[in-house]
C-alpha cells in the first residue's frame, strides 16, 4: 500500500448501514493521542473486494452481514487473494460460532456493535496492526526465497490459483512467464557459484523494479523465474516480456574470476509466454505450456521471447 502521512492510520469499513459508519467515525475522531485515525466506507461486498485489493488501507471493518454476501465470506476471499493488511469482523449479534469461524479464517478481532466505545475500538485497532506486522514479518520469511528476496514456489501456486478463480469468475484473462537465465551453468562453472549467485541478485532485482506492482514474481527454481501477470492478454504479455528481455540484456554486472580479477559479463534471459483461458484450460497446463515456449526460445538460439504455438515441441532448453 502506499506510504500513509506521519501518524495517519487510513481504516475501511465494509457496511452498508451508515449509522455505523458515522458512530465508529466518531469514537475514532473523540481518540486523543498523536495518531489520526481516518475512517473511509463502501457499502457493499463488490466494492469492498475491490478497495481491499488495492491495498491503500492499514486495517478494514467488515460488517458480519452485507446483503448480498456475508463477512465471513469477504474475509476468506481476501485472505486468499493475499490481503496482509488486518481484518476486524464487527456484527450486531454476540454469537460464539461466528466469532470461532471469524478467527479461523483470519480475523485478527470481533466486535459487537452494542458493546463497541472508543477505547475498545482504539485498542481493538492498535492490537491488530502490531499483531499483523509481527504476523507478516514470519509469513515473508515464509514465502521468500532467501537468496533473491522473490516470492517462493508456495507463495506462487497460492497467487495462480486465485487468478484461476479470477479469471474463471469475471471472465478475464491473465499470462504466466517462464524465464531462464541464458547459459547460466557457462558462468557458475566458468567464474563460481558466488557469481551467479550476484546475477541471480540483480536479475531479480531487475524483474522486481521493471514489473508493476499487482504482478507477482517468483524464483521457480535455479535459475529460473515465474511471473504471473494479472488481467494481461498473451499480446500485452508478450510486450512486457519483451521489456524485461531488454532491461536484462542493457545490464552491466561485474563479478570477480576464480582469480579474482572483475569482469563484466553479458547476460540475457529467454522467456516463454503462455495465456489462461487462450491458450490453456487450468494452472497445470498453464504451467507446461509456458515451459514449452521457454523451449522453444532457446532453441531458436536464446535471448528471446516466444509465445506458446501448438506445433512447438516439448521439452527443457539447456
Amino acid at each position: 500500500m502506499n506510504k500513509p502521512e506521519p501518524g495517519t492510520i487510513k481504516i475501511l469499513l465494509i457496511d452498508d448501514d451508515e449509522d455505523d459508519y458515522l458512530v465508529l467515525r466518531d469514537y475514532l475522531m473523540d481518540i486523543n493521542g498523536q495518531v489520526e485515525y481516518v475512517l473511509d466506507c463502501v457499502q457493499t461486498y463488490q466494492a469492498g473486494l475491490e478497495q481491499i485489493q488495492r491495498a491503500e488501507h492499514h486495517l478494514y471493518l467488515v460488517d458480519h452481514f452485507l446483503g448480498e454476501g456475508s463477512g465471513l465470506d469477504l474475509l476468506k476471499e481476501a485472505v486468499q487473494a493475499g490481503c496482509k493488511q488486518p481484518i476486524i469482523i464487527i456484527t450486531g449479534n454476540s454469537n460464539q460460532d461466528i466469532d470461532h469461524a471469524a478467527l479461523m479464517a483470519g480475523a485478527t478481532d470481533y466486535l459487537v456493535k452494542g458493546q463497541i466505545d472508543g477505547q475498545l475500538l482504539e485498542r481493538s485497532i492498535r492490537y491488530a496492526l502490531e499483531r499483523n506486522r509481527l504476523l507478516n514479518e514470519i509469513r515473508d520469511m515464509a514465502l521468500r526465497d532467501p537468496l533473491t528476496g522473490l516470492y517462493n514456489l508456495r507463495e506462487l501456486q497460492r497467487f495462480l490459483n486465485y487468478e484461476l478463480i479470477k479469471s474463471r469468475r469475471y471472465n478475464h484473462p491473465f499470462s504466466l512467464l517462464m524465464v531462464d537465465i541464458d547459459n547460466f551453468k557457462s558462468i557458475n562453472d566458468q567464474f563460481s557459484h558466488r557469481a551467479g549467485d550476484e546475477i541471480l541478485l540483480c536479475v531479480a532485482q531487475a524483474f522486481l523494479t521493471s514489473t508493476r506492482g499487482c504482478d507477482l514474481t517468483a524464483r521457480y527454481g535455479g535459475d529460473e523465474f515465474t511471473i504471473v501477470l494479472p488481467e494481461t492478454s498473451g499480446h500485452c504479455a508478450m510486450q512486457a516480456a519483451e521489456r524485461l528481455r531488454k532491461v536484462v540484456e542493457s545490464l552491466s554486472i561485474s563479478v570477480n574470476d576464480k582469480k579474482g580479477r572483475s569482469v563484466k559479463i553479458p547476460i540475457t534471459v529467454s522467456i516463454g509466454v503462455a495465456e489462461y483461458p487462450y491458450d490453456a484450460n487450468s494452472g497445470d497446463v498453464l504451467y507446461e505450456l509456458a515451459d514449452q515456449a521457454l523451449y522453444q526460445a532457446k532453441h531458436l538460439g536464446c535471448n528471446r521471447v516466444v509465445h506458446f504455438q501448438a506445433k512447438q515441441r516439448q521439452g527443457r532448453g539447456p
